[in-house]
Parts: C-alpha cells; structure tokens; sequence
C-alpha cells in the first residue's frame, strides 16, 4: 500500500510539472541580474529579455539587484518559488568561484540553482594606465620581478575579474596588488586617473579607451587570440593556464519542473539567434552560446573544481 502511495505521489508530481510547463507562462517572467545597469552581463539581459517578450507570450522583465561578489542576487533567486517565473542571470564564472571562496553561504550556487541555459561567452581584458610603460604581458612580468605589488584593479573580490588577476599572477610567478572596487566602472575610472597600475575588466569597459591611446591592452584572459580583436594578444601567448570569461547564463531555483527549464532553454537559443542579439555580441566581442541545461550543469560543476584548484593555490578567502 505505502508503495502504491508513494508511486502515485510521484505520478502526481509529474503531471502537475507538466501542466505547469503546458500553461507556462501566465504571467511575467523576472530575470534578477547579479549586475547593475550599464554593463556587459545587464547588456546582454536585455537585449535576450527583449527578444524573449517577443516570443513567449509574456513580458521578460529585467531586474537588476549588484552587490556581493553576485550573491545577493543569488541568495534571492535560490530562495525564490520554483516555477521558472524567477530566474538568475549571472556571470557564471564568478558563481562558480562562490564555494570556493565564501567560508559561508546562505545557498549553495549548485545544489540550490540549477542550470537554465548559456547566453554568452568572452574573455577579460588586462589594461594597464600609459604611464606605467608596459605594453605586453612580458613588460608586465618584467616589471612586477623588479617591483613586486603592482596595483590592480578589479570590480569586486571573488567576481571573475579578480580571480583572473590571481590567476595569472600565480601562473606567472609575480606579485600582484588586488585592488577590490565595488563594480567595473569605478575600476576603470581609477585606472584613467593613474590612482592604479592596471586593471582586469571587460572588454566593452576598456575597448574605447584602449582604441584612443587612455589605456594600454597588455592581453586578453585567453589562450588564443580572439577573431573579434586579432590585434589585441593572448596572455596565454605569455603564460599558459592564465585563461578567464565572462560567461552570462541563467539559473533558476533548484526544484523547477523539467520541462519549464527545457522551454526555457529553447526559447534563450531563440534569442540567443536573433539578429539585434547577435549585433550587441559582436560589438561587445562576445560570442552567443547555446547548450542543453544538463550540459550546462556539467560545465559549472567542472568550473568549480577548477576555480578550487586557483583559490587554493592563491590563498584567496572571504567571509
């Protein structure tokens, strides 16, 4: 008898998660970017959350809520109901480096969110102030061996902008300065005043100023140079294993029906092809992704593993 009930509790589960998907959505759908307004990731939210109004039936709103290394926003959406009407759009990279560097978390960033779908990937770009008189990820070394502490600057500790720093300067051997700013603007306002040496950022954060002689690009966080900016070089030209993205992505709360998430997942491949989207990639020098969420999962769960290995390896720890 228990067997019996619990069979039909399951089948009860099941039906329900698909009339949920049947009917979904019935009412606005809330993307909480872990960003604010202005840059790449929130960019990049809303030209998807734009095509998605169009073809969903519903309006896709963009919600932006900064702060925390992305974990505010995390926090909010893990402990949001579980039926595809809240969801995460975040920096994957950073979410990733999150068990690794919190000694405590109100959520855990796999177990409490699961994988939706990819939206887009680039690399980070080292820029450093004209005045420091580098030029290459060779100059850079050179310069941090006969004056350990170079200052760099990111938008935040434990973001991907600072463990790429950290990267690269545990592969190189060097002694950087992490120097932690609440986002990447404030970062780069500082770099154009000379208040720092370099910083590691977006590439939309830096390209123009890097085109009119501001800034200095020293290398993308890649192994290879990138198709979008071919004069612009690798650090991993340089030192190998240095390699850092932002990768945009969405997340909902662990829980949400299958075929909520699979919906969604096809209607962010739909968005992700749309020509304005592809337009705003190409001039933020990212490249659109699409990849099934389970896929995804194993992606992230790999990420973490290896965004352990470098927090290990570079003593990085928050609280």
């Amino acid at each position: 008898m228990k067997h019996f009930i619990s069979l039909s509790g399951l089948v009860l589960a099941v039906l329900s998660g698909a009339g949920i998907a049947q009917n979904y959505p019935v009412k606005p759908v809330r993307l909480v970017v872990a960003f604010a307004p202005g840059g790449a990731t929130d960019t990049f939210s809303r030209v998807t959350a734009a095509e998605m109004s169009k073809t969903m039936g519903q309006q896709v709103v963009v919600e932006n809520r900064p702060g925390a290394g992305t974990t505010i926003a995390a926090e909010h959406v893990a402990k949001s109901a579980p039926d595809g009407y809240t969801l995460l759009f975040t920096d994957l990279s950073t979410h990733t480096i999150m068990p690794s560097i919190y000694a405590k978390l109100a959520f855990h960033p796999l177990r409490d969110l699961t994988a939706v779908a990819p939206v887009s990937t680039s690399p980070l770009i080292m820029v450093a102030h004209p005045s420091v008189g580098i030029k290459s990820a060779k100059d850079l070394i050179a310069l941090a061996k006969r004056h350990p502490g170079v200052t760099c600057g990111n938008a935040g500790m434990g973001t991907v902008t600072h463990m790429a720093s950290e990267k690269f300067r545990w592969r190189a051997g060097i002694s950087l300065t992490p120097v932690n700013y609440k986002g990447g603007a404030t970062s780069t306002i500082s770099l154009l005043t000379g208040e720092i040496a370099l910083i590691v950022t977006t590439i939309p954060a830096a390209l123009e100023y890097v085109k009119t002689g501001r800034l200095v690009a020293i290398g993308l966080t890649s192994e290879k140079r990138s198709a979008l900016l071919p004069d612009i070089p690798a650090l991993g030209e340089t030192v190998k294993g240095v390699d850092a993205a932002v990768v945009a992505g969405v997340l909902a709360p662990n829980g949400t029906p299958r075929a909520v998430i699979d919906r969604l997942n096809a209607e962010f491949a739909k968005a992700v092809d749309a020509p304005k989207a592809k337009e705003v990639f190409a001039t933020n020098a990212a490249e659109g992704m699409k990849t099934p969420p389970d896929a995804m999962q194993r992606a992230m769960e790999q990420d973490v593993s290896t965004w352990a290995d470098v927090v290990k390896a570079t003593g990085v720890k928050l609280q």
